[in-house]
């Protein structure tokens, strides 16, 4: 069947992040790193699915080392970006979150109407309270788990492994990054999209074969990187600056794009 899926690359802005948490130590890239904020929004017919829900005042979360450009630290909201899209947050039908570190969740509350896909072993290690030193409050924010219990309880979707989402859109369990990391694939006109979440911050580490610095399971991590590049036509880091020149129109199916996304 012929996918119909249309994926717009979303933005709100670029920060920074140290060297050895996007570049495994032993390669030496330790000045700290821009990186962007991106996040998707996929449509088809009757369906609008959000991966991650993107994260606001970016500048909060910027190094000290960019305390003297703060117009470099400008970032736009979630809700502001998803306007500009023509979308409002309760016409989220689906949100997938790629797994459960802070700037890939705590938006997740402004989508009242979605089901909400979160890999089984990474929702239940960040509510396990043996693992609390594990999740520092500054760095896991507390509020968007009870979130998740309380007011999100009927609409969560706990998966496991690999699922279909909706035909031609699937999520793959990594768990490198984090102990229950996904990966979301989409299928657009006979070509793989996929959408990697922090398996791999950057294309570099992709093309360079750098392991990012910041994992839970090294050897799940790298085993991700391999089926990355080996399902991945394109592929669409969450971190990536060059996403947005590398696809220009912002958008999948792209004529403009680079012809790999990689």
């Amino acid at each position: 069947m012929e996918s119909t899926y249309r994926i717009s690359i979303l933005n709100n802005g670029t920060w920074t992040a140290p060297g050895p948490v996007i570049y495994s130590h032993p390669y030496g890239r330790h000045e700290p790193v821009r990186i962007a904020q991106n996040f998707f929004l996929v449509e088809a017919e009757g369906h609008r699915v959000l991966v991650d829900p993107g994260l606001d005042d970016l500048g909060s979360y910027a190094s000290p080392q960019l305390e003297e450009e703060p117009a470099s630290l400008e970032s736009r909201s979630t809700v502001d970006i998803l306007s500009d899209a023509g979308v409002r947050p309760d016409e989220i039908d689906i949100l997938i979150l790629t797994h459960l570190h802070f700037d890939h969740y705590v938006n997740a509350p402004l989508f009242e109407k979605a089901r909400i896909i979160v890999n089984r072993r990474e929702y239940e290690y960040v509510l396990l309270p043996e693992n609390r030193r594990y999740l520092p409050r500054e760095s896991f924010p507390r509020r968007v788990f009870a979130w998740l219990v309380d007011e999100a309880w009927e609409r969560v979707v706990l998966v496991e492994g690999e699922g279909e989402v909706l035909p031609g859109l699937s999520v793959i369990e990594t768990g490198g990054h984090s102990p229950g990391h996904q990966i979301v694939t989409v299928e657009i006109g006979g070509e793989t999209v996929v959408i990697p979440g922090d398996e791999v911050y950057m294309y570099a580490n992709l093309e360079e074969d750098i392991p990012i610095g910041y994992y839970y399971s090294f050897e799940k991590h790298v085993r991700a990187m391999d089926l990355i590049r080996d399902v991945g036509d394109h592929v669409l880091p969450a971190h990536d600056p060059l996403v947005v020149e590398r696809y220009p129109s912002m958008r999948l199916p792209d004529a403009s794009a680079d012809a790999s996304g990689r």
